[in-house]
């Protein structure tokens, strides 16, 4: 068995919500399959279901359990888009080629409302953007931008409208998206997973890939007690990703955010927020939030190499940021009751950009997907499946990013820079707006 990391020990409110299967037996002996998918996290589970569909034979290797990383523990957000904002992607590739992204982005969106709702399992619409400033020419121009050059519609509320929501002083106009939903982050990895070992497609869960290397017929991977023969190996590693990916480990960070589940709230919730919605501030290290369970407040928020790992202080921390914005849930101890609480680990590219192509020949990436996963780590497997297969060559609308160099040890320090130059723009941009 793996040994736990500090974040994976932290109990979330997915997990506590889960029904699941016993842990599959390890990988034992030798093994030889087409493809060998390392991660069973979204980007390693989609793959897994392109290459079935595909008539390739695919087994994926876990070090720990189907969605014990990122996928797992994220916020439950899915939207179109990418964690690198459309301005920075416009001002690297051009306009086209801007849409052609956001539009490969709408398809892996598509692909996870497909599979939900195929399944029937729930999920809610609607993600409201709130301004922690005033800035209604700047949505209003945004979404009409939007609606021109990508064909895709937005909402705007004004401040009066976000009052009507929202019963805190922190927010101003908002863009809503009808189309984005929230949903349970885990049951997807689950569901996914349960799917592909019906069709036969194996899953070695606690199987930490030791080392791999290259055969005259394609790769050999090494476990604990067994080896996997290949003539294609992909990496689907994310924040989680160790030295054993070698030189890809040289190419993101791992960053932290923090998600708390409070206790039930009851009627101070339901007063506070008058909408099902999801809610994502307009800030690059804001808070993301939405209704569970009818009476509880999930609640994320931070980005920082530097991450914390204890639970206590973790429901600490976020309990004060919740006060901040929402202080009349605030109960008689001074507090807002947490009851669960985690950490996790996004990989992040130095572009924002997922790390999508080969690295090496029959070697192939679908990482860094930078805390907006849910809809790119799908259609990067896709990609990257067509890619295998010969059938396309898509996943070339990443070349322009590439796989850069992290930074080394001085990389997590510029990242951290760079959030807490952002936070103080935040901080400005609001300040200025009271007076």
């Amino acid at each position: 068995m793996s040994a736990p990391l500090a974040f994976e020990s932290q109990s979330t409110w997915y997990e506590a919500q889960a029904e699941r299967q016993p842990v599959e037996e390890p990988l034992s002996g030798s093994v030889e399959t087409d493809v060998c998918i390392v991660g069973a996290g979204l980007a390693g589970l989609f793959l897994a279901k392109e290459l079935t569909e595909r008539n390739r034979s695919t087994l994926i290797l876990e070090a720990r359990r189907i969605g014990a990383g990122a996928s797992g523990r994220h916020g439950g957000f899915c939207s179109p888009g990418w964690a690198c904002r459309g301005a920075q992607i416009e001002e690297r590739v051009g306009l086209v080629k801007a849409k052609g992204l956001f539009d490969l982005s709408r398809e892996g969106y598509q692909m996870v409302r497909d599979v939900l709702t195929a399944a029937d399992v729930p999920f809610t619409s609607g993600i409201l953007h709130p301004s922690t400033y005033s800035n209604t020419e700047g949505l209003l121009r945004t979404l009409e931008r939007m609606d021109k050059d990508f064909g895709y519609q937005l909402e705007f509320l004004d401040s009066d409208m976000v009052k009507g929501l929202l019963e805190t002083p922190k927010y101003y106009q908002a863009w809503r998206d009808p189309k984005g939903f929230h949903f349970d982050a885990l049951a997807l990895c689950l569901l996914l997973g349960e799917a592909l070992q019906k069709q036969g497609v194996p899953i070695y869960e606690e199987t930490l890939m030791k080392q791999f290397n290259q055969t005259s017929s394609g790769w050999e991977v090494t476990t604990q007690q067994g080896t996997v023969r290949c003539k294609q190996l992909v990496f689907c590693c994310g924040g989680y990703g160790g030295k054993e990916f070698a030189k890809l480990r040289t190419k993101f960070l791992p960053i932290t955010t923090y998600i708390v589940v409070t206790r039930p709230l009851g009627k101070k919730l339901k007063q506070a927020l008058r909408t099902l919605d999801g809610i994502s501030d307009g800030r690059r290290a804001g808070n993301y939030y939405r209704i569970v369970e009818g009476d509880r407040l999930l609640w994320g928020g931070d980005i920082t190499a530097f991450g914390e790992v204890d639970s206590t202080r973790i429901s600490e921390k976020m309990s004060r940021d919740l006060a901040s914005v929402y202080p009349q849930m605030v109960d008689q101890s001074g507090s807002i009751p947490i009851e669960y609480s985690w950490s996790g680990l996004m990989g992040y590219a130095e572009h924002m950009m997922p790390e999508i192509g080969p690295v090496e020949k029959d070697l192939w990436a679908c990482t860094s997907f930078g805390g907006h996963g849910v809809n790119t780590a799908p259609i990067g497997a896709r990609l990257v499946a067509e890619g295998l297969c010969g059938s396309s060559e898509r996943w070339r609308a990443f070349a322009p990013f590439g796989f850069p160099w992290n930074g080394g040890f001085l990389g997590p320090f510029a990242v951290e820079s760079s959030y807490r130059k952002m936070q103080i723009g935040d901080h400005w941009r609001a300040f200025r707006s009271r007076w």
